[in-house]
């Protein structure tokens, strides 16, 4: 079924580029013509107590000067927002929540607004932003019961020049809501290769395929490095992992412990074990564990310490490299995001977050 999914997804991608060399237009992209179709009123998801949002309406804001008003697609909801959602306390001061999000300008105010390349950002434009939106609040109405455009958990959004806009027009809506993820990712693969500076030709193995191995597969994927296997005891993370760029792997179960997946290992790298192992997942044993599928004078890193707040602009440039170099190379990034709700939907897409189920949960707009 996966196979035949992915088999439509390409032929309607080679359709649509086919279509698009074929036809002798201007180099406009049509959908990114200015939409004037604005609403006078807009909805956003207000916390109103423990575990519960709200579905409110607000009046439309007009963008000031260095603002740009954006229609919003979608947001991926976040183990963070989640954790909030938990504590539902109106008004409480705490990192800003619904950060990962991406919609189209559809006006933009009264003087120019650039993003971080200094590129002008017009209506039309698919944008992220890298900063906080709206400061600390976002995610929640005011004292007076009032709802605001709170974060990306809107159909509108009010965006600031020092928001650290990016414009993403190349990049599928999927694509842009990964931004954030993909540039963690791509961060530590930099970071690991600075350190130990692997060739490509380097055996790697991954430990643990969640969302965080996933993209790390892919980020070294798309850094060149191709004889990557993947170890997970869940069939299905596996799957995905080759799909993600892993050439290899290695089902854990209890039968075969620990030395059957060095074995197995092994066996995949021609009688040789990994010249450099990363530990994407919490493991009991840790390092200790890790390491035994490695050479000796081979490397372990563990790849799970990624602080958010530490990413730099180098780090956000190497994810939008990444996901270019995906989209090019036809890697489905999109089957990460295995769930999908309308924002009517937000407090069962937190639930889902928290349950642990599948990989990516996004909350769309209608």
């Amino acid at each position: 079924m996966d196979a035949k999914i992915d088999e439509i997804v390409k032929q309607v991608i080679n359709e649509v580029k086919a279509s698009a060399a074929g036809q002798n237009t201007v180099k406009a992209d049509r959908q990114l013509q200015p939409d004037s179709r604005i609403q006078s009123e807009g909805k956003g998801a207000c916390l109103t107590g423990p575990e519960n949002y709200e579905i409110k309406q607000f009046e439309i804001p007009v963008p000031g000067e260095k603002e740009v008003l954006v229609r919003v697609e979608g947001c991926i909801v976040s183990e963070s927002d989640a954790q909030e959602f938990l504590k539902g306390i109106p008004g409480y001061q705490c990192p800003a929540v619904g950060e990962e999000g991406t919609g189209r300008v559809v006006k933009v105010g009264s003087s120019p607004v650039k993003d971080i390349h200094g590129r002008v950002i017009k209506e039309g434009d698919l944008v992220t932003t890298l900063g906080s939106v709206n400061g600390k609040k976002s995610g929640y109405g005011d004292k007076k019961k009032e709802c605001r455009p709170s974060g990306w958990y809107s159909s509108y959004v009010l965006l600031r020049e020092d928001m650290k806009i990016l414009q993403m027009n190349d990049l599928d809506q999927d694509s842009r809501m990964l931004y954030r993820q993909a540039s963690e990712a791509a961060a530590s693969v930099d970071r690991i290769c600075k350190l130990y500076k692997p060739e490509t030709y380097a055996k790697i193995a991954v430990a643990g395929c969640r969302t965080a191995g996933l993209l790390t597969i892919a980020a070294l994927k798309c850094a060149g490095f191709s004889d990557i296997i993947a170890i997970d005891e869940d069939e299905e993370c596996l799957a995905l992992a080759e799909k993600m760029g892993a050439r290899h792997k290695v089902l854990f179960t209890c039968k075969n412990g620990v030395q059957g997946m060095v074995e197995k290992t092994k066996s995949c790298f021609g009688g040789e074990l990994a010249d450099l192992a990363l530990q994407c997942v919490e493991l009991p044993g840790g390092n200790s564990i890790v390491r035994r599928f490695v050479r000796a004078g081979g490397n372990t890193a563990d790849m799970t310490k990624r602080v958010r707040t530490q990413l730099t602009r180098e780090a956000y440039s190497q994810g939008e490299k990444v996901l270019r170099l995906a989209q090019t190379a036809e890697i489905p990034l999109y089957r990460l995001i295995t769930h999908r709700f309308h924002l009517e939907e937000i407090n069962q897409a937190n639930w889902t977050v928290l349950s642990g189920a599948g990989h990516i949960c996004a909350v769309l707009n209608r």
